[in-house]
């Protein structure tokens, strides 16, 4: 067994007895001798605080050699020596334990290589996870207490600004806003349209993005417009008080404007809820104008099927310049592609080996990386709700652990190739007979990206386990290999019809 040491001591500790650098490095020594191990090298920090690990250089590097994988304990005299501050003690163990490195502290008789050392250390997690509760709870009655003083939390809505500890109007925005509320409420707009209008005006989102028709929804309805704050209303339980910023509409203004969002929402509700009616391409065709996934819609009139970018969806027809186009020509277009699909008979047993290795090497998972990124995840979330990072840096170091957890967990299908095979080869015929739900799943198994322009599919690329069906059938219908992705002037039946 390779281990390393750590020692440390602050300025005052340095003459303390049993507290000096060479005493703790005496103590390790002996122990790793007592346990046949071998000390390869010990790091020290002298005359270093523990409160933190900010400053303490020589933990870094130790935390950075764990990484390598070549050491499999770190010993040092005791807990404090680590860590005097509990949240930076399980921060350090947990980075430590993710790499497989085990945690001996001499003194409390703790190693968490051995069954005792990990008890010891669910007991330290525990003590941590009820502190981080407490602090949860003093937050939350904080936060309640400040919304029944008519205080506003978190980020200010538009028209308003901070300054200092006051919440003031911002004489930029503020008028825009009530003219807003103003607008709506004479009838003449729908949320589409004031979504143009703000964007004619510069009426922009606190992050400078333009207002979709959702987003001047999510204005129109916020009663922090009144004067008033209103704590968890939407979630139930909540409450409204009377605030201490001024107002910008009146109540009467507000409540109108709410009967209005009402009335209209009932007259315009469709027959059929959006999104219920299946669209085979929905998500995986791509916008070629900004690359936004198009939405199948159905038409007021007429009830013709018709794919459109989501940016234009959302913020008007004037947002983005691809057209509408029918679902059943880009939907036809895709079944004339995969029909003529020709794959040579001896190349099969090729295709199918090399398929089942692809399969392999995205099935073949660390039994312990589960673990890992559960410790990974719980330590960003603990770092979070004690203030040490802040939400952007939250997100960006949980979203990716997050992810790749849930492939982790997510059950492993076998991949039957051999009917992947036999399914490409006669898909064309079935496409027509088959229903759209089960279109729809073949769509988003097979193929990664579907570029639309204008009025046609401009190109088709599938997923990286049926690459190589693609790739022989392109080598067999153009007499030699054409890539994966399909582009126009490739297959002079796949033009617009109708």
């Amino acid at each position: 067994m390779r281990a390393v040491g750590y020692v440390r001591v602050s300025t005052g500790e340095q003459a303390r007895e049993g507290y000096s650098l060479a005493a703790q490095e005496q103590a390790i020594r002996a122990y790793c001798r007592a346990h046949s191990w071998e000390l390869v090298e010990v790091y020290a920090d002298a005359g270093r605080s523990g409160k933190s690990i900010q400053g303490r250089a020589e933990l870094t590097r130790l935390l950075s050699a764990a990484e390598d994988g070549s050491i499999g304990r770190v010993v040092f005299w005791r807990l404090d020596r680590l860590g005097r501050n509990l949240r930076d003690l399980l921060d350090i163990c947990d980075r430590l334990e993710s790499c497989d490195v085990g945690v001996v502290s001499i003194q409390e008789s703790i190693d968490t290589g051995t069954p005792a050392g990990r008890m010891m250390r669910s007991v330290l997690g525990s003590l941590a996870e009820f502190e981080r509760e407490t602090i949860q709870e003093r937050i939350v009655l904080g936060m309640e207490q400040a919304a029944r003083q008519g205080k506003l939390l978190g980020p200010l809505p538009l028209g308003y600004q901070r300054e200092g500890d006051a919440v003031t109007l911002d004489p930029a925005t503020a008028p825009l806003v009530q003219a807003a509320f103003l607008r709506y409420v004479s009838g003449r707009s729908s949320l589409r349209d004031m979504a143009g209008w703000a964007a004619d005006i510069g009426l922009r989102s606190t992050g400078g993005n333009l207002l979709d028709r959702l987003s001047v929804r999510k204005l129109l309805t916020n009663p922090t417009y009144t004067g008033h704050v209103a704590y968890h209303q939407r979630s139930g339980g909540g409450f409204v008080v009377e605030g201490e910023h001024p107002a910008i509409v009146d109540v009467e203004l507000f409540e109108n404007v709410q009967k209005a969002l009402a009335r209209r929402r009932f007259n315009s509700a469709p027959s059929k809820p959006f999104g219920r009616e299946p669209y085979p391409l929905s998500g995986i065709a791509l916008c070629g104008a900004d690359g936004a996934p198009l939405l199948g819609v159905r038409a007021s009139s007429g009830g013709q099927r018709y794919m459109r970018c989501s940016t234009a969806q959302r913020r008007g027809k004037d947002a983005c310049s691809q057209p509408m186009v029918r679902a059943e020509i880009i939907e036809a277009q895709v079944a004339a592609y995969v029909s003529d699909m020709r794959l040579p008979p001896e190349y099969l047993g090729e295709v199918v080996a090399e398929l089942r290795q692809r399969r392999q090497k995205t099935t073949t998972l660390d039994p312990d990386e589960a673990g890992r990124c559960e410790r990974q995840l719980e330590r960003w979330r603990r770092l979070f709700v004690l203030g040490e990072i802040d939400e952007p840096r939250y997100r960006r170091e949980a979203t990716p652990l997050r992810r790749r957890l849930a492939e982790l967990q997510r059950p492993q299908e076998a991949l039957d190739t051999e009917k992947a095979v036999q399914y490409l080869r006669d898909v064309g015929g079935l496409w027509a007979s088959s229903a759209r739900p089960i279109q729809r799943e073949f769509v988003r198994e097979v193929f990664e990206r579907m570029e639309v322009k204008g009025p046609q599919l401009a190109s088709i690329t599938p997923k990286a386990d049926y690459a190589p069906l693609f790739v022989l059938d392109r080598g067999e219908r153009f007499n030699g290999e054409l890539g994966v992705v399909w582009l126009p002037g490739q297959d002079s039946n796949l033009q617009p019809s109708g």
